[in-house]
């Protein structure tokens, strides 16, 4: 038995083989029903000649005025060879009986239906050879496209995922085929990006921490120390694997949320989760003089997931109360049922462009501001404004965080700001179409 598995026959191959097949049937199948119809034609066409013969030879012997008092057909036993022979009996008011006998031979029906069936002999194979030969040029013609698809597949590599393959204009299913491996290739192009911005930010970032963990091991081991200074040093090892954990917990939700949509989405009230998110702000002012205000309706059901909404408002409050020295900072919610909704954005109610509205969400702090020029940045990841940003602890990627919640949840998520003065952060939802029990 051989070693190497058979090579598997090519759709081109297949494609002709299969039209020649089933072309050469069918031919051969018509050829005989046409042979058989034209000896059973030429069969009844002979014997009626017979009769037309015979009553023709009764015309001319019998006188006209003699009258017929009956007339008996009947074929008689076929003779030597292909002889076909009828006897017609006519019975004459004379009493008299005219007997005529008449004969044919098949040959003419047999040479026809020769003639045709070495017609059909040569005409079938050689039929069949031009429309292989005419079948396999459109398959060629049809395939050309799917080579060359097959050929830039094999030579688009992990580095070479923006490249895209040529869509054919025809045949459409082959169009498509190539419209669906583009988009693909489109994901997996946005994936390894995804990929590659996790590690090369997840290994910037922590080579922080694992710097100063490195740094404050060495610096321990340098030489004996006291219990109170072992202490020390492991609570500044403690914090920054704080902070590691955090990075990598940041990073990780990011990459999840990289990969598509937060979930089944349902009917989420506001309200009490801005006021649980309110006394979390309170905590945090940390006894400063900042104080957090609401300014809330009755309800604001909005169609999400109340955790992530949760991390969402969490991360804007805690960041307003973090750089707000003195002040307040506001959490606020207005209906903008006026505005539209873009279409195709699922809230349970309508998909339609202009149903059902926005439920606005704003955060006002009054701290110090962000630069106009640095206010587009903000929500990049492991964006920090200014030094004293850098200082407050955090993985800079909240924001980022931020907005990947809120465009799951199909909304948006934007800022202004004064330095000196404050800044707003607003967040729109889609509002749900029911109402929350």
């Amino acid at each position: 038995m051989s070693e190497h598995p058979e090579r598997p026959s090519s759709l081109r191959r297949e494609i002709v083989k299969g039209y020649s097949v089933v072309l050469l049937v069918s031919l051969t199948l018509f050829a005989g029903a046409t042979y058989v119809i034209l000896a059973q034609t030429l069969s009844r066409a002979g014997t009626a000649s017979l009769r037309e013969t015979a009553q023709a030879a009764e015309q001319i012997i019998v006188p006209p005025n003699v009258e017929r008092v009956a007339v008996e057909e009947m074929p008689l036993p076929p003779g030597h060879g292909s002889v076909e022979a009828l006897r017609r009996r006519t019975h004459l008011a004379t009493g008299d009986v005219v007997d005529i006998v008449v004969a044919r031979t098949g040959d003419v029906e047999h040479r026809a239906t020769n003639l045709f069936a070495l017609i059909a002999l040569l005409l079938i194979p050689v039929t069949a050879a031009a429309a292989a030969f005419a079948g396999r040029s459109v398959a060629n013609r049809i395939l050309d496209p799917l080579s060359r698809l097959v050929a830039a597949s094999r030579e688009i590599g992990i580095g070479g995922l923006s490249r895209r393959v040529e869509e054919p204009a025809r045949p459409a299913e082959l169009r498509e085929l190539a419209s669906s491996f583009n988009g693909m290739l489109e994901r997996l192009q946005r994936a390894v990006e995804a990929l590659r911005r996790f590690t090369a930010d997840a290994s910037h970032e922590l080579r922080t921490p694992l710097t100063a963990i490195r740094g404050t091991a060495e610096v321990a081991l340098a030489r004996d120390r006291s219990p109170e200074e072992l202490r020390d040093t492991l609570g500044e090892v403690l914090d920054e694997t704080r902070s590691m954990l955090a990075l990598v917990e940041d990073l990780l939700a990011l990459a999840r949320g990289e990969e598509g949509a937060a979930g089944p989405l349902g009917p989420v009230d506001l309200v009490p989760l801005l006021h649980e998110v309110a006394e979390i702000g309170e905590a945090l002012a940390d006894g400063r003089p900042v104080r957090v205000r609401l300014e809330l309706p009755p309800s604001a059901v909005v169609r999400g997931i109340a955790g992530p909404l949760r991390r969402l408002f969490l991360n804007l409050v805690s960041n307003a109360v973090k750089f707000t020295e003195r002040g307040e900072v506001v959490i606020a919610v207005r209906d903008e049922a006026a505005l539209p909704v873009p279409a195709g954005i699922h809230n349970g109610a309508a998909d339609t462009p202009d149903a059902p509205g926005w439920v606005a969400v704003e955060i006002r702090d009054t701290g110090g501001g962000i630069a106009a020029h640095e206010l587009p940045r903000v929500f990049d990841r492991f964006y920090r404004a200014d030094a004293a940003r850098e200082r407050s602890g955090g993985t800079g990627l909240g924001l980022a965080i931020g907005r990947m919640i809120a465009e799951q949840h199909g909304g948006t998520i934007d800022a202004e700001s004064v330095p000196g003065t404050g800044s707003v952060f607003r967040v729109r939802l889609p509002r749900a179409g029911v109402s929350a029990d």
